[in-house]
């Protein structure tokens, strides 16, 4: 039996419709509207790999995709579990690629998209909606590098509530915290400390804090915002 369809989901042509009409200026109520929820930000998750590389899981939400880069519509209209159209997986990598990058002593690090898919999910406080899950493999210039600068604005370009969490993987599969952060502080690039990362948490010094929304939203999931000025596009 089918669940039914969020409300999320039903505005969400709507606002794609209105973005490519430039409704985003003052006074875009419909807009306002579509964003007015709390859909989890992005994850992005690395593990190493053999040979000078590293493997990145990113993932957010489809809708909140949709409303920040109207061009990618058409993915609004596959099915989750289903294969993308290869062109429409070389659509999403170079939007991914115009705002994520990262770099390793100064020097920018090669990225390869290798699969990208969508996945229903559904929770009880936010209702249905859809992942977007890209799988990327980085090549490095050390083996296992100590840090990364990571440079990263996607869908928080436009829907200003968006924020991003990153994590590392162990080997076993456990997930540690490398950074969390939103628009306002993607703009000079956040440094991830992998070699802390590395290190078992008994070796770390005590960190407090709250946990996340996105956080507590990945543990709940077996994989794995405003309009405004400055468009540009990391590069």
């Amino acid at each position: 039996m089918s669940r039914r369809v969020s409300w999320r989901t039903a505005l969400l042509p709507l606002a794609v419709i209105s973005l490519g009409h430039g409704a985003s200026g003052a006074g875009g109520g419909l807009i306002e509207t579509a964003h007015a929820h709390a859909l989890p930000g992005s994850v992005l998750t690395f593990e190493q790999q053999p040979q000078h590389t590293l493997h990145l899981t990113l993932q957010f939400p489809r809708e909140d995709l949709l409303i920040a880069a109207p061009a990618l519509a058409a993915l609004g209209e596959q099915t989750p579990g289903q294969p993308l159209p290869q062109p429409l997986v070389d659509q999403l990598g170079d939007y991914l690629n115009h705002h994520l990058a990262l770099s390793e002593d100064d020097d920018s690090l090669p990225m390869t998209l290798t699969e990208a898919h969508l996945e229903s999910t559904y929770q009880p406080q936010l209702g249905d909606y859809v992942l977007v899950i890209t799988q990327w493999n980085v090549k490095t210039e050390k083996p296992e590098p100590d840090s990364l600068l990571l440079k990263y604005n996607a869908v928080m370009h436009e829907v200003r509530n968006h924020r991003a969490d990153v994590e590392w993987q162990t080997p076993d599969a456990d997930t540690r915290p490398l950074a969390g952060f939103g628009f306002f502080h993607s703009a000079h690039g956040i440094r991830l400390n992998l070699q802390k990362a590395r290190q078992a948490p008994a070796e770390q010094e005590p960190q407090g804090g709250k946990r996340s929304l996105n956080s507590a939203h990945k543990k709940a999931l077996p994989a794995i915002g405003r309009k405004g000025f400055l468009r540009r596009s990391l590069t």
